[in-house]
């Protein structure tokens, strides 16, 4: 028997008691509205319409947390899209965070594994007062195997300025992204799936918070930006996700929009899985599948490091996001919905350091310190490259220093630096991977109409996000990696500062608050004060470069400058093996 985490109790307290008495004096009945109930309860106490939802006031904000959207994802419905969550009687005690879905321990959560599969809850952040604020709802990142929307996000500096922000959590890994026969229709899509019933609780619940459900901004990072890019392809298809938002951010989420198929993830991703766990001859797979233990020593031993990426062909995506990107076969984005997009300008550092401190916590030596090393990671990244590159030639490439090769910004300047190996290998990932995809997604989007804003994060002394026992352990500088632009906008200044923030980058943070908001608000990242016009990316192409040493009236460039910094001619016409090779 499963005992209810704390989060889960409901109780009568004072604020409840006087919530009461004051319906009862207004003569309150049961036809009253969802909208007169609130407008008559104390301002922590909202009535949703599954029930009362008690918060806390944090600093000038009011935070309700682990509010269940879907029903708990077990028994017939784990391995099956969500349902929505039942109402409850008295008040839903909302001061804690709900539990993350299943995931193994990581550099990011401390190490420690996480095994509860009820965990699909969402959190609202709002202002003390007013209404029909703009709502910015937070898709969190994680390689589609890690992470949640709790404590890592601080959202406070944006609802202070005047903006409802939501952050959710979703399955996660096998249990959400496992394509597989015999398994439900949107299978390989289940979290994506878990996200767009949340998007449909913030339409009928988000006004009962002082938000305005007509005016949703979607963002996400890495696995949370090409969710965001996910559900743009659902909404430009009517499968479920139109109506849901109008407005969309995607920060590094460009990376592999061909996605997966649905038939071969079944043959190679979703069978492998289903051999391992024994369910292969099953008569039911699912119910085979249904029945696996989520420890280490189940669902997520099996899992491991895979990396999983929601397949298209059935369900929600019935195509890719390179194919409504190309308007293959009649698909596209929904030309309403304007999109900010970006990525930052070294991207690939952080799974390199990744890699490097989690060798070092094992004993064991640096994992890219010699040209065979080197070369067989550039072959390991390339490999799932529909254009068989030379991943060898590649590799030669990106060591070039003298400035010969076919680079246009050539990233190794020294040949004896000890490093150069790592931020070769990271250089390409960064640039193959994320920064090309982004613009040419940039430009896609922008050819079709649709309201495009571009921007490049390149804070080079970025605060670390793995605090003063990790970063040591460190052989080269993070720069402006992969992840490090969320605690700009998502993290409060206490935060930023104990990372080392200076007061420049505090100052940089300030602005992209500001652009996010103003972007969730009117759907142009312009400047509040206008000191920083942001035009349409049809409009010049150019980018909004985010540093703390350019000044806000001069950051916006030409799109050529990063696609230069970044190689992408080279990767648009990259070394191909030959036959025989």
């Amino acid at each position: 028997m499963n005992v209810l985490p704390h989060h889960h109790f409901w109780r009568m307290s004072m604020t409840t008691v006087l919530a009461a008495t004051l319906l009862a004096g207004c003569g309150g009945s049961s036809s009253d509205s969802d909208d007169d109930a609130s407008a008559e309860l104390p301002s922590n106490l909202r009535q949703t319409q599954l029930g009362q939802v008690e918060g806390t006031e944090l600093d000038g904000v009011l935070a309700f947390r682990g509010i269940p959207y879907a029903k708990p994802p077990v028994g017939e419905l784990r391995f099956a899209p969500p349902r929505p969550a039942e109402g409850w009687e008295g008040v839903l005690d909302a001061s804690e965070f709900g539990n993350s879905c299943p995931q193994g321990g990581s550099v990011f959560n401390g190490f420690t594994d996480s095994l509860e599969e009820d965990c699909l809850f969402l959190n609202v952040y709002t202002p003390t007062e007013g209404e029909d604020h703009p709502v910015m709802v937070w898709i969190h990142g994680g390689a589609f195997i890690t992470g949640s929307g709790g404590a890592s996000y601080e959202p406070s500096r944006l609802v202070e300025q005047g903006v409802v922000v939501v952050t959710m959590n979703y399955r996660l890994g096998v249990l959400g992204f496992l394509p597989a026969a015999g398994l439900p229709e949107g299978n390989g899509q289940f979290g994506l799936l878990d996200q767009q019933l949340a998007l449909k609780w913030v339409q009928d619940n988000v006004d009962a918070f002082g938000g305005d459900a007509g005016n949703v901004t979607i963002f996400g990072e890495s696995a949370g930006g090409h969710s965001v890019l996910s559900q743009l392809v659902s909404a430009g298809a009517g499968t479920g996700s139109e109506g849901l938002f109008h407005k969309a951010i995607v920060q590094s989420g460009a990376y592999q929009p061909t996605q997966i198929p649905q038939e071969y993830g079944e043959a190679f991703i979703g069978a492998p899985v289903v051999a391992v766990l024994g369910c292969t001859d099953a008569a039911d797979v699912a119910a085979c599948l249904r029945d696996e233990s989520v420890t280490t020593a189940g669902i997520l031993e099996v899992q491991g490091d895979m990396w999983f990426n929601p397949t298209w062909g059935q369900g929600m995506l019935p195509y890719s996001i390179q194919s409504a990107l190309s308007q293959v076969g009649g698909a596209s984005f929904p030309q309403g919905v304007p999109v900010m997009t970006g990525n930052n300008l070294n991207e690939g550092r952080l799974f390199l350091a990744l890699d490097e401190i989690s060798a070092v916590l094992a004993g064991a030596p640096d994992p890219v310190d010699t040209p065979e090393e080197y070369e067989a990671e550039v072959g390991i990244l390339l490999a799932s490259d529909p254009r068989e590159i030379d991943a060898g030639q590649v590799a030669a490439d990106y060591l070039v220093a003298d400035g010969s090769g076919p680079l246009s910004t050539p990233v190794v300047t020294d040949p004896d630096d000890p490093d150069r190996f790592s931020l070769a290998l990271a250089s390409i990932q960064t640039s193959w991977r994320f920064a090309c995809n982004q613009l040419d997604q940039a430009e896609s989007l922008a050819d079709q109409d649709v309201p495009t804003y571009g921007y490049w994060f390149t804070d080079q002394e970025a605060p670390s996000l793995f605090g003063p026992e990790l970063t040591p352990m460190l052989s080269f500088d993070l720069g402006a990696a992969h992840a490090l632009e969320i605690q700009y906008v998502l993290n409060s200044e206490a935060t930023m500062q104990a990372r080392g923030a200076n007061d420049q980058q505090l100052a940089l943070s300030e602005r992209m608050i500001d652009h996010w908001v103003q972007f969730a608000r009117y759907g142009d990242p312009s400047s509040a004060d206008g000191t920083a016009a942001w035009p349409d990316f049809g409009t010049g192409k150019q980018l909004m470069e985010l540093s703390p040493n350019t000044p806000a009236s001069e950051a916006l460039i030409a799109v050529d400058v990063a696609a230069d910094v970044h190689n992408c001619a080279y990767w648009a016409d990259p070394p191909l093996a030959t036959d025989g090779t």
